[in-house]
């Protein structure tokens, strides 16, 4: 195989050196087509997408499991713009990418207004800080150790097939924290050890703790809530954990309860834009230092959560008065009050039923929407990295491209989308993309022809049907068109007849669900 020119070859090695070996992008012409052809010469495998924002989605969800930096590959112009939402996407979300897209190139500027944007100017509020760099593999991989730097995100180059200049100048350098002094961790021990009635709440930074970071909490004893995307760093269904934290009605009973918060892995990106619901005092224990003024910060280690969560214990500091089991009693009091409102063939329903006939291993993708208020309390999740979910971003659009990354990175791995009608729309057409590479994904569509969770929300005067509701859409039959089968489900014996059956292919419920418990959804768990 030939040798590609540099400097693809410079930004293809430096990929493939993170661990990564499948890339996707919808190309151009040119010197995109020299970064695909030199991604697969260092063995990156290239996926074509059908849209730019999906790709980057893809590539994102791909880095966030492998712990690789996956690149995006889209055209100038109109390839940048429209993968904008992808690459905010993984800002927001935390997840690593790499995007690259083709410029016009520098010495043709003044002459050449064709599809001219300052592509750097246009991703620089949605990507990482990075350095400006030559074409020397030492700066590529400096870029790209950003991307997966914490909190990791997205990081751009514009590649004109002569030379790389990164999105902008870099603001914050990397920099490793400074140890932990005895004085700094007396100072939160003090306030540990005057609680008598501790909540842990960890947040998405828990997740690169893995498995020692359940150990260090069941040690710890006091209730723990999740943010949605650190969902499985302790089981779902462990009995100190009392479900998810959004700093919505959920939770409240028991943060009502607590004389202090345990903040572990928290980052202020993910709740919901409300008031911080307690006045007792807050310590924090994250990898990076709170620089958002989301949750009042009383005190606040730095380091490694579980390593941070273990030296706290070992000071003796914790003499805590909960009941065993009281997350446990939480979670199943909430789910009752959930279950209350259910209609016949509503969204609990059909979580449930989806879950009892999904494998333990199973890897779940979840789009925005009303949808995701039953899905989240019901879903189990038993490891960090089994649930994925835009939380950062919200987007719609999230699940089915975040399924096909999913699904690449872990080959072999069952895969299922939960997706409204709303966020399939935006996305059918990677329906192909799934079929193509004969991905083993299941869709879960939640079809009740409207922005649900929007029309929720909405009031007299607000424009009405017109805003908020969609026609019929018999995605079943767009699956089958793309090459996935696709079936129309109208009660649970339906479901579960698709369900039972091999799961080794692609295939698409369109379950035609009754919209009506949603608001008691709303109410219980947002207020």
């Amino acid at each position: 195989m030939t040798r590609p020119p540099d400097p693809a070859d410079t930004i293809a090695a430096a990929v493939a050196a993170t661990g990564c070996s499948v890339a996707f992008g919808v190309p151009g012409g040119g010197p995109n087509l020299d970064l695909v052809g030199a991604l697969d010469y260092h063995g990156v495998r290239f996926v074509l997408a059908h849209s730019e924002a999906a790709s980057c989605i893809m590539a994102s969800a791909y880095g966030h499991l492998t712990g690789s930096v996956s690149a995006a590959v889209v055209t100038r112009g109109p390839g940048a713009t429209a993968a904008v939402n992808g690459v905010a996407q993984a800002t927001l979300d935390r997840h690593p990418l790499l995007v690259v897209t083709d410029t016009v190139p520098h010495a043709q500027r003044a002459r050449i207004a064709h599809q001219r944007l300052d592509q750097r100017a246009l991703m620089r509020p949605i990507t990482k800080a990075s350095w400006r760099v030559g074409s020397t593999e030492a700066d590529v991989d400096g870029l790209l150790a950003i991307a997966a730097a914490e909190p990791p995100g997205a990081v751009h180059i514009d590649y004109d097939g002569a030379a790389i200049t990164v999105a902008y100048e870099p603001e914050v350098p990397i920099v490793a924290p400074p140890p932990v002094t005895q004085e700094a961790l007396g100072h939160v021990a003090r306030y540990v050890a005057h609680s008598q009635r501790p909540i842990v709440i960890v947040g998405r930074g828990g997740l690169a703790s893995g498995s020692a970071l359940q150990a260090e909490l069941e040690a710890f004893g006091a209730p723990v809530l999740v943010t949605y995307q650190a969902s499985g760093t302790i089981p779902s269904e462990h009995p100190l954990c009392g479900g998810h934290f959004t700093n919505g009605a959920a939770e409240r009973p028991l943060i009502d309860e607590a004389d202090l918060i345990v903040l572990v892995g928290f980052d202020p990106v993910e709740p919901i834009p409300a008031e911080w619901p307690t006045e007792v005092p807050v310590v924090s224990l994250a990898a990076t230092r709170t620089t958002d003024a989301y949750a009042p910060i009383t005190a606040e280690l730095v380091g490694d959560p579980a390593t941070l969560l273990a030296q706290l214990l070992a000071t003796g500091a914790v003499r805590h008065t909960w009941s065993a089991g009281v997350g446990a009693f939480h979670r199943r009091r909430l789910r009752q009050r959930l279950s209350e409102g259910e209609a016949e063939f509503g969204p609990v329903e059909l979580v449930t039923t989806a879950a009892r006939h999904t494998p333990t291993h199973a890897i779940t993708t979840v789009d925005a929407g009303a949808h995701f208020l039953a899905i989240m309390p019901f879903w189990p999740i038993r490891n960090p990295g089994q649930l994925l979910i835009s939380n950062g971003l919200a987007t719609m659009g999230y699940a089915v491209p975040a399924a096909i990354g999913a699904a690449l990175a872990r080959p072999g791995t069952p895969v299922v989308a939960l997706v409204g009608d709303g966020g399939l729309a935006m996305t059918q057409a990677e329906l192909e993309t799934i079929a193509r590479l004969d991905l083993p994904i299941t869709i879960v569509v939640f079809n009740d022809g409207a922005l649900s969770l929007i029309e929720i929300k909405q009031r007299p005067g607000q424009g009405g049907n017109a805003a908020v509701r969609y026609g019929d859409t018999d995605f079943a039959a767009i699956a089958d068109a793309h090459g996935v089968a696709g079936t129309v489900a109208h009660s649970i014996a339906d479901v579960e007849k698709v369900l039972t059956e091999r799961r080794d292919r692609p295939r698409l419920i369109d379950a035609r669900i009754d919209p009506a418990p949603y608001p008691h959804l709303m109410q219980v768990t947002r207020g």
